[in-house]
């Protein structure tokens, strides 16, 4: 329990020995110091982000004063020091890292800015991406390869390392990040190149990817490094001056840092891996739910249930949930910092933007949001008086009665209840057509809807049911929301640390030293020698010791903890298994990694292949246990200071007893409704509720289980209801497309995310699509639809549907194959609540060709296994017949195995989840707020089509081929808006082709739907209900409705680009503002081999994909996926590709002179080479090679073609080098493919563009000097460094003369 933080009584003195803990926040900078007999003082000072060093002296300075002793004595009885902070990640936020140079391998300069091309909202297309952090210019490269089995392919060569050197010293380059390819397997290379720059270059700045991030993934490891790079002279600089002032002044021993995996080191130990701290601060949480599962076990809970807990940590704008289970906590290696990616070992926390100052309103259709946007502490919430007038969470919290108007926070606060009732009418009551009162209570609802979906996110969606955790709720808001959202969860119990507000602060006090260690090792668990596995972990052991052997510990002071990483083939997520490290029963590790996939995912591929594919050692060294000191006994039963109404879900509003916290001590127990007041928070206890007061003063309350939180609202639509079943659905979606893309084998699915999960009302209207690729949107209610028209009086619970035929069961084409899984309430008259679906492009079905794309196909039948709508599980029982007929078609039957129970599993829990949402709110309620979600949808739209001027507006784009030969094919559209309508005309297309690229008509209306909705605002929702105001006349016989038997496996990419760049072009010519340069179509075929035991193995090439055009809040990516993607479909992994295919890459970087000129550039597209080392069969696929694709737009300029073409290994047997058929087949022996991608179109007049970004683009080596001068009218000085001034205006100046 605190003692007062004014408390200078030498009765209050702390006991030394003492440690302390200080966590450097953004606003506040929290101390925490715990003595020998357990007691805790907390002292809170504005941190200073231009120095966090002076808020954590002024911390220890504020901390001396309230204990009435000399600051030396406080440091140099201090026995540990722990210090967490937000400043690696406000450096990286704030983009104040260090200037940094890249050495990279040459030919992959660019990963860093190539990325992914797989983007967090794939919709929002007009987003740019965060800065790439080393410009290309600072990039540069050294000949050298390490091949993908630690080999030498080709030999370092440095000598090109001075000139690289001399340059960054005089481009004032702070730090230097080394990342070459497959140095994760061995870093020879790295080593060889870092010891040389080394010579002269001061070692900490120098970062090596291998070193810094020893794991698979030449973006993610190169990322990490320079990542770690920037941070370097920053943070280091920061923490060896801090250790040394600390020590100035009585520090007797080091200080240590919480890092990202939520365990301490030393500064020593960080110097190298700054980018360890990136989560320094919420990490230490660990160490708090370290103290606090004591607690919490003591008070009754199951004894399976020990160590079970969830933390839920809400501030001013988010929320941090964090999950303990069995006194464990997950980490991850994948992080997201400012949109920068980060591969280290760091706790799996979720964090959303859910806080006391969250922003609510409404939108254009009636919908009640809340956040993610809010109102920071400047202004503030309106109740703040700083200013604000926007409605916030604490705004309405204080209207509710649940905050104390005027004074507050020990007076800093003193809140305006006119203010916020004022806020909260104009923005929410007014609009909603409510009083202000339900409007506040619609905002607490749905705010502890996305904290409750938060929470779902990290527990359900891991595996594990919430009923069996304790909630712990922090932060100055958490107990406002602990008991309503741990009774949505089900949990029985909710734990409010006194001290909530410092919750990090006391977690490092706890933090035990933890340092991580990795090393790869593939293969399949049957075949590998347990030998490699003994040797792998005695090599880890021995780093591990020697590491912490510098940190103080001897060997038997030290736990180890052995795990493996295992997969099934295909899988880019792996499952952790603890082992011994010693001995290894292939069993025993069988049955572990099965039974945890079981638990995560809800099904096991039994007796399937299960690949290792890293060896992870956790070494920790203990700090000790702090005892926590008992509180004073109770004074008897406590008397509240105060009553007054407060309202809560389902009561509505109730006379409430107001309590001091102070007030309140151990044994003390209190029925709700009551509310808590502490300093820092208010303990809001529902009707029901049971709180009571444990031994150390830390309160509990024992949850009322409500019944169904949804129904106490009325029978008509509520808009609040409205604005939950959103998030539910698409929280729903997001969960299924969770789980697919974690258990899927084939990579299609595991890295390149080509699938889409849906959920549907019962007459297979799509209503809920969160979750996948843009191309998919609008064809999953054709499939149900199609389902049902065979089937609609035959369902029975238990059954699963099979399909993917485009014309006789509603599918895009024959490898999108749908699961559809009929979800039914009740059991004893159940009733059809709706669909559950999952489609996926399987990486075979048959056919002509391997990998499900034949470019020589003229009819269907020849592109593969045709499926109509069929049952494939018949009420619980899968139709074993059917499988195995499935599975024959297939040349690579395990994956596709594998891949079915995924789509299976991803639709299972879908299914499971809407049965709870149904159930929570009414079968009869629920169907009616699907419409209502649908309703709203269609508001959205139709208000965004009512700003286009009425008017016939045309469109076309072309195809210069058939798949067989040259010829022009154009799709042509004439839209037509009025009012708030709009018909799509497709009448003048060109018929149907000879070859695969003719559309279904659900691939042209998914097309059509791709293109509304990603050139609106992309926060309309995208279900049926947006596009009812939308007509679209296709005629049968052209390209975009085909007739049978044309075939149509193409469609997707190609006729759908045609399609999408169509309807932009008329769209812009309704709202030229909103135009969108055309995306370059794309080279990615695919090649097919045999391995040794007579499998098949199918690799596309995705890496020559499509280049996006610029629009006018952008320039063009350098690559991404298909346009019909939008950037949801992954560019995969190079290093990964080649440990689990025949390849080698050589090279993947940017164009120069192809991009599109434009105020805004078009994206330069990529060259890309890849040696394929074993006879195989090539399948080429590949458009804008001699036609431009990426066309301008507002005077914008057209992105440059295309080339491809093949290099034979062995010219006699395969022939010279020639260039390939657009479409077509060949076999081959060991050849190198080379493709120079298309350049995406420009947006608005180039001679408009800044002259420093044409600078940046000519040092960049993407635009030439030539090219400046011609197309941008920019003139660059000679030395290529400046612009000069005088020329380009006079360049410029003709232009205007000459008329623009």
């Amino acid at each position: 329990m605190s003692q007062s933080e004014s408390s200078s009584l030498s009765s209050n003195r702390p006991t030394a020995p003492w440690r302390i803990g200080v966590d450097v926040g953004g606003t506040f900078t929290d101390l925490v110091l715990a003595d020998a007999e357990g007691r805790v003082w907390v002292a809170k000072v504005p941190s200073v982000p231009s120095d966090p060093s002076a808020g954590v002296l002024s911390a220890v300075q504020r901390i001396s004063v309230d204990l009435g002793l000399p600051k030396s004595e406080i440091l140099t009885n201090c026995s540990l020091f722990v210090h967490g902070s937000t400043i690696a990640t406000n450096t990286m936020l704030e983009g104040k890292g260090a200037k940094v140079g890249l050495i990279a391998t040459e030919g992959f300069r660019d990963t860093i800015e190539i990325r992914r091309g797989l983007r967090s909202d794939q919709w929002n297309h007009r987003e740019p991406y965060a800065p790439v952090l080393v410009p290309r210019h600072l990039r540069r490269s050294v000949p050298g390869r390490i091949d993908a089995d630690g080999t030498e392919y080709e030999t370092l060569d440095t000598t090109s390392l001075d000139e690289i050197l001399t340059d960054f010293k005089g481009q004032e380059v702070e730090a230097i990040a080394v990342a070459l390819m497959n140095s994760f397997v061995d870093d020879r290379h790295e080593q060889e190149v870092a010891d040389l720059i080394q010579e002269d270059w001061p070692k900490d700045w120098v970062s090596c990817s291998a070193d810094v991030s020893p794991l698979m993934g030449e973006y993610e490891r190169t990322s990490t490094a320079v990542v770690n790079a920037a941070l370097s002279p920053r943070i280091v600089k920061y923490l060896r001056s801090l250790d040394a002032e600390l020590t100035a002044e009585g520090l007797s021993r080091p200080i240590l840092l919480v890092q990202s995996n939520g365990g301490a080191a030393s500064v020593d130990q960080l110097a190298s891996r700054p980018v360890n701290l990136l989560l320094s601060g919420p990490a230490a949480a660990v160490g708090a739910l370290n103290l606090y599962r004591r607690a919490v076990d003591q008070a009754g809970v199951a004894e399976e249930d020990k160590g079970n807990l969830i933390s839920m940590e809400i501030g001013g704008t988010s929320c941090d949930v964090l999950l303990m289970s069995n006194g464990e906590i997950a980490t991850r290696d994948d992080v997201d910092i400012a949109g920068y990616h980060v591969s280290t070992p760091a706790i799996d926390i979720h964090t959303i933007g859910a806080g006391g100052g969250t922003i609510a309103g409404v939108d254009d259709a009636g919908l009640l949001f809340v956040g993610p946007e809010g109102a920071g502490a400047d202004p503030g919430p309106a109740c703040y008086g700083s200013g604000g007038t926007l409605p916030t969470v604490t705004d309405a919290h204080l209207v509710l009665g649940r905050l104390r108007p005027g004074k507050s926070a020990g007076g800093t606060l003193d809140l305006d209840l006119d203010a916020a009732r004022e806020a909260i009418d104009i923005h929410v009551a007014q609009k909603l057509e409510m009083s202000i009162e339900d409007a506040a209570a619609g905002i607490i609802e749905l705010v502890e809807q996305h904290l409750l979906s938060a929470v779902e996110h990290i527990s359900i969606e891991r595996g594990h049911s919430p009923r069996r955790f304790t909630l712990v709720a922090a932060g100055g808001a958490g107990p406002m929301h602990g008991a309503s959202v741990a009774a949505g969860l089900g949990c029985a119990r909710v734990h409010i640390p006194r001290d909530a507000g410092a919750l990090c602060a006391i977690g490092m006090l706890h933090a035990d030293v933890r340092q991580d260690f990795t090393r790869f090792l593939l293969g399949a668990i049957d075949e590998l020698p347990t030998d490699a596995l003994v040797e792998g972990f005695k090599s880890l052991s021995q780093r591990a010791l020697g590491v912490m052997a510098e940190e103080g510990f001897d060997e038997q002071e030290v736990t180890l903890n052995y795990e493996l990483e295992l997969h099934h083939p295909g899988q880019l997520w792996s499952i952790r298994v603890p082992v011994d490290g010693h001995h290894f029963d292939l069993d025993v590790i069988r049955s572990a990694f099965e039974a945890e996939y079981r638990r995560l995912y809800g099904h096991a591929q039994e007796e399937g292949t299960i690949m290792l594919s890293s060896l992870r050692l956790t070494a920790r060294g203990s700090t000790g246990e702090v005892q926590i000191a008992a509180g004073s006994p109770s004074q008897g039963a406590p008397e509240p200071i105060d009553r007054r109404s407060v309202w809560f879900p389902g009561a509505g509003w109730v006379e409430t007893a107001i309590h001091d916290g102070s007030l309140l001590h151990p044994g003390d127990t209190l029925e709700g409704p009551a509310l808590i007041e502490e300093a820092t928070t208010t303990v809001v206890t529902r009707p029901g509720d049971r709180l009571w007061v444990d031994d150390s003063g830390d309160f509990f309350v024992e949850v009322a289980q409500t019944e169904d939180s949804l129904q106490h609202h009325s029978a008509e639509l509520d808009p609040v209801v409205l604005a939950l079943m959103q998030n539910r659905l698409d929280q729903i979606s997001r969960h299924m497309g969770w789980v697919m893309t974690r258990t899927a084998r084939s990579t299609i699915f595991s890295q390149s995310h080509d699938f889409s999960c849906f959920v549907t009302t019962p007459d297979g209207t799509l209503v809920a699509n969160a979750d996948g690729i843009p191309i998919h949107t609008g064809g999953g209610g054709f499939a149900v639809r199609a389902l049902l028209a065979k089937y609609g009086d035959q369902l029975s619970p238990g059954d699963v549907f099979l399909l993917s035929d485009p014309y006789v069961a509603g599918g895009n084409h024959l490898p999108d194959w749908v699961i559809a899984r009929p979800i039914f309430v009740g059991t004893d008259t159940p009733v059809l609540a709706g669909f559950c679906c999952n489609r996926a492009h399987q990486s075979d079905i048959g056919g002509g060709l391997a990998g499900t794309y034949n470019p020589e196909a003229t009819e269907i039948w020849q592109e593969g296994i045709r499926l109509p709508v069929m049952r494939l599980i018949e009420q619980g029982r899968v139709r074993e017949d059917l499988w195995e007929l499935l599975l024959i078609n297939c040349r690579t039957p395990e994956l596709l195995d594998g891949d079915l129970l995924a789509m299976l599993g991803s639709t299972q829990i879908g299914g499971e989840r809407v049965v709870a949402l149904a159930s929570e709110l009414g079968v009869d309620a629920y169907l009616s707020y699907l419409d209502g979600v649908l309703d709203h949808a269609d508001r959205r739209m139709r208000a965004a089509v009512m700003d286009l001027p009425d008017g016939v507006y045309f469109g076309e784009d072309h195809t210069d081929n058939d798949c067989f030969r040259k010829v022009d094919i154009a799709v042509r559209v004439q839209l037509t808006v009025s009012g708030d309508e709009i018909v799509a005309d497709f009448t003048g297309t060109d018929p149907q082709i000879e070859g695969f690229k003719n559309s279904s008509i659900a691939n042209t209306y998914s097309s059509v739907y791709l293109a509304i909705s990603s050139f609106f605002d992309t926060s309309i929702p995208r279900n049926e209900g947006t596009y009812r105001c939308l007509t679209i006349h296709a005629p049968e016989g052209s390209i975009v409705n085909a007739l049978p038997p044309a075939p149509m496996t193409m469609n997707t990419v190609y006729v759908a680009h045609e399609i999408v760049i169509a309807v932009w072009q008329a769209l812009a010519a309704a709202d030229p503002t909103r135009a969108c340069a055309g995306w370059s179509k794309t080279m990615h075929g695919h090649v097919a081999g045999k391995r040794d035991d007579g499998s098949t193995w199918v690799m596309y090439q995705w890496h020559a994909m499509g280049t996006p055009g610029a629009t006018a809040e952008r320039d063009g990516f350098a690559q991404m996926g298909h346009l019909i993607s939008l950037g949801g479909l992954d560019i995969p992994n190079l290093e990964f590709h080649e440990q689990h295919y025949p390849v080698r890459y050589l090279c993947h970087e940017q164009r120069c002179d192809n991009a599109g000129p434009g105020e805004m550039r078009g994206g330069t597209g990529v060259r890309y080479e890849a040696d394929i080392l074993e006879p195989a069969i090539w399948s080429f696929r590949a458009e804008g090679l001699d036609s431009p694709s990426g066309h301008g737009v507002e005077g914008g300029g057209t992105g440059g073609v295309g080339l491809e073409w093949i290099v034979p290994a062995n010219e006699d047997l395969d022939g010279a080098a020639f260039i390939p058929p657009k479409y077509g087949v060949t076999k081959l022996g060991p050849a190198k493919m080379i493709a120079e991608t298309p350049g995406g179109g420009g947006w608005g007049d180039p001679f408009d563009r800044d002259p420093d970004l044409v600078l940046r683009d000519v040092r960049d080596g993407v635009v030439s000097t030539e090219a400046a001068r011609r197309d941008y009218g920019v003139v660059v000085t000679q030395n290529l460094k400046a612009v000069d001034v005088v020329a380009t205006e006079l360049v410029r100046g003709r232009k205007d003369d000459d008329g623009r």
